[in-house]
């Protein structure tokens, strides 16, 4: 091969060409029927060359680990960290753990949820009440009972770590025993929501609070979902619908606490119960749903205050021997029609009973109320009813109901 002194002006920028089987494109000379001979290549174009494909190699060999990591965190992932910096179970309902009801499940449940668990000490006057709070957002919002800080004057929160800060009433909702507090914190350790929907007796209940106001973080005791759709009152003498029970022992002070399933997801809140007009509900435990509780401190975080949806009649579960005989498994029988409501404007009559809900089955005045909760004011629901032996189909467009 012929000496270069390196001096020639037609040397290609960046070294001598590639050979031709190492490039895309040919001269024409270069495809006659025999193959040349390919040129050496100078040694420094070796080790660029090399260090290109390492490169390369690394490069995509990144991607693809940052593509596994994604992937392996989707699948494995429990919680969606939503825009509003609330967690959220990615599942409807989150599996219950085997481990659930042993010490060690109760355990690995109890320090990850604590953390979003308070204590909220109340003035009103020269009275002081206690009660829980549930962090929902990482930025300061969280829920409690309105019992617990209705007319209050001041409100200290104590975190889990024993920091107490000072807090501040968002609104209340005493239609269902709801309320918003805010302290001026943010990064908090929002609790994961999980879902009431479908829950069945037998299942784990774990039931985290501030009893008695007592210091040094908060207390957990275990049982399981005794019922779902209890109606009962609370403490101010609220009818409260679709509650869950339980037989995890909660104490005073415990109001606005969590009760979790046995993974360690919120599926409600809380709440103490009127003894003297329930009896019977001396030592039972009972929480509200987590949906019902989402729902409504959505509303009050944004508005101020919660909207709920009227219809403007009154109402008792369906006899079991009028539901044989009308050839239906329930349903809501209609006592009394408010005169100038959506119900009195749609025709309802006393004793017409509401069987669906916009083609969902009503099978209690429960049942109908929580179906209502679904929707807001001045939505169109469809409803089914039986007056006598005639099914009717009615739209009705909801009014909004005023607070007490």
């Amino acid at each position: 091969m012929p000496f270069d002194d390196g001096d020639d002006d037609d040397t290609p920028v960046g070294g001598a060409p590639l050979p031709p089987d190492d490039r895309l494109w040919r001269h024409p000379s270069e495809l006659g029927g025999s193959k040349p001979t390919p040129s050496p290549v100078a040694a420094d174009d070796s080790v660029t060359r090399l260090w290109a494909v390492a490169l390369v190699a690394g490069l995509i060999g990144s991607a693809l680990s940052l593509g596994v990591v994604a992937v392996t965190g989707r699948l494995s992932n429990d919680v969606i960290e939503r825009p509003v910096v609330e967690k959220v179970a990615v599942r409807p309902i989150a599996e219950l753990s085997a481990t659930a009801s042993s010490g060690r499940g109760v355990i690995a449940i109890a320090k990850s949820v604590s953390p979003s668990i308070t204590r909220i000490e109340v003035t009103n006057g020269s009275a002081k009440t206690v009660g829980s709070g549930i962090f929902v957002r990482t930025d300061g919002y969280l829920v409690t009972n309105a019992h617990v800080v209705n007319n209050a004057s001041d409100v200290q929160v104590a975190l889990s770590d024993g920091t107490v800060v000072p807090g501040r009433v968002v609104g209340t909702d005493s239609m269902t025993d709801i309320a918003v507090v805010k302290i001026d914190r943010d990064q908090l350790p929002a609790a994961v929501l999980g879902s009431a929907v479908d829950l069945q007796s037998g299942q784990p209940a774990i039931a985290i609070g501030s009893p008695l106001g007592l210091v040094g973080g908060p207390s957990v005791t275990v049982g399981v979902i005794s019922a779902v759709g209890r109606q009962v009152n609370s403490s101010d003498g609220v009818e409260l619908h679709d509650m869950i029970q339980t037989d995890a022992p909660m104490a005073a002070g415990s109001s606005g606490g969590a009760l979790c399933d046995g993974s360690g997801s919120v599926i409600g809140m809380t709440t103490a119960v009127s003894t003297s007009s329930d009896p019977g509900a001396s030592g039972l435990g009972f929480a509200i749903p987590v949906e019902i509780v989402r729902a409504v401190a959505n509303d009050i975080i944004d508005t101020g205050s919660a909207h709920h949806p009227w219809l403007g009649l009154e109402g008792a579960d369906l006899e079991a021997s009028s539901a044989n005989n009308m050839g239906v498994t329930g349903g809501a029988r209609i006592t009394k029609v408010v005169d100038d409501s959506p119900a009195a404007h749609a025709g309802l009559h006393s004793d017409d009973v509401v069987t669906a809900l916009d083609g969902a089955k009503v099978t209690t005045m429960s049942a109908l109320v929580v179906a209502l909760r679904g929707h807001h004011p001045g939505d169109s629901v469809t409803l089914e009813i039986l007056r006598g032996t005639s099914a009717q189909t009615m739209t009705i467009t909801l009014g909004e109901k005023n607070h007490a």
